[in-house]
């Protein structure tokens, strides 16, 4: 697993809706990709920025589907979020489903020290709910986004994410977010360091060329961008972000790491 001039991978780490399913569907190979790695000395981890799901769900969906990546090995933005709030005063903007990922936070809509936005869903994030947290933020709290990803992929195509809803308050406010999950680099050394290996010995494989691959790329991660989930040629050549692995999709991973 070394190419001249090349440091050793010693652990991957993969994104999870996208590179091994979609929605509920399994994409082909992932089972048996994740099983050929784990049967290899390289440490794994799960990747996500969903905040539509609590840890434990994500858990018990790879679970589901026979992936063996397990509640400790899965790395979210919400870990950050709660030792960056503390004790201090919250507003949190998430489903209902990841409110049990926010035990023991301070909750609060009245001047809030923190605002956290996650995922409401396109249709959650009303007029009405935007104003608030421009209230909220004009009124000093500070902003921490969970992610700020342009879009995602269901099974019925392309929606809106979460980053075009953080743009408009950063735009609307002046104050720029702190964004937790990817491409955040303080989210991959913080896994990187959990696995106890260098940036640089890390494969983040992912399908979204900005957060997955630009980010990990910046963290100084490899990167493999695989061609499932929202991935789009025409939106990968105008990033000009180049990957050291492009694959067709998981599958194809086992094998190709024997090229890194």
């Amino acid at each position: 697993m070394r190419q001249a001039g090349k440091t050793t991978i010693k652990a991957v780490l993969f994104d999870l809706d996208g590179v091994l399913y979609i929605g509920d569907d399994l994409l082909p190979g992932a089972c048996e990709s994740v099983t050929r790695i784990r049967n290899t000395p390289l440490p794994v981890a799960g990747v996500t920025n969903t905040t539509t799901s609590s840890r434990r769900a994500v858990a018990e969906k790879l679970a589901g589907f026979g992936i063996p990546i397990g509640i400790h090995d899965i790395y979210t933005p919400a870990a950050l979020a709660l030792q960056a709030i503390g004790k201090s005063r919250a507003a949190l903007y998430v489903r209902d489903s990841l409110m049990e990922d926010f035990s023991g936070i301070c909750i609060s809509d009245d001047r809030p020290e923190y605002i956290v936005m996650g995922d409401l869903g396109s249709n959650g994030y009303t007029p009405a709910v935007l104003h608030r947290i421009f209230t909220q933020v004009m009124d000093g709290g500070i902003l921490l986004a969970l992610h700020k990803n342009r879009f995602w992929q269901t099974p019925d195509g392309l929606y809106l994410d979460l980053g075009p809803f953080v743009a408009a308050i950063e735009y609307a406010t002046g104050k720029t977010a702190t964004v937790l999950g990817k491409p955040s680099a303080s989210f991959f050394h913080g896994i990187c360091s959990a696995l106890q290996v260098s940036p640089q010995q890390a494969l983040m494989i992912g399908d979204d060329i900005e957060s997955d691959i630009g980010g990990a790329q910046q963290a100084g991660l490899r990167t493999a961008l695989v061609k499932t989930g929202k991935y789009r040629e025409a939106f990968v050549h105008q990033s000009g972000i180049k990957a050291d692995l492009v694959l067709p999709s998981i599958a194809d991973l086992p094998d190709a790491l024997q090229r890194l």
